[in-house]
């Protein structure tokens, strides 16, 4: 497990990646301490704050239970198909203790097995569910996308 500074350096050079791509007019972005309810980072998009919270599409200890398995039928399949909605959800339930609008970023940076567009359909689906206290739901992979 990486330790929170490592985290946080990983968290900024993805935003700053999506934010360029995303075509987001940031001018300044600074990493949250990971307590008391504050998303990962806050911004100064188009002059107004707005957090965002970052999750990476990824389990590791699924990816290397797959790696094993040869059959689809296999639950540890199933739950690896699943697994952006899982990020999706438990992200839904928190709680932020800022006044400020938030803004979920999902993010593939190179480790998860399954494709973007089969990440970014599960989360759509999700999404249909509600946005918790996000004003947006973003996934960034080969694109940004918004949803």
């Amino acid at each position: 497990m990486a330790s929170e500074h490592e985290k946080g350096k990983v968290e900024l050079e993805v935003f700053k990646r999506f934010a360029q791509v995303a075509g987001l007019n940031v001018s300044s972005v600074d990493k949250q301490l990971p307590e008391g309810g504050i998303p990962d980072l806050k911004c100064i998009i188009d002059n107004e704050v707005v957090y965002f919270e970052l999750a990476e599409a990824c389990s590791q200890d699924i990816a290397k239970a797959l790696a094993t398995s040869d059959n689809r039928d296999d639950p540890v399949y199933v739950e690896v198909k699943n697994y952006a909605s899982d990020i999706y959800n438990k992200k839904i339930e928190k709680t932020y203790s800022v006044s400020e609008p938030v803004e979920l970023l999902i993010y593939n940076a190179g480790r998860s097995i399954l494709p973007d567009e089969v990440i970014l359909e599960n989360i759509k689906n999700s999404a249909q569910h509600g946005k918790g206290q996000f004003r947006k739901i973003w996934y960034f992979g080969e694109h940004a996308d918004e949803i």
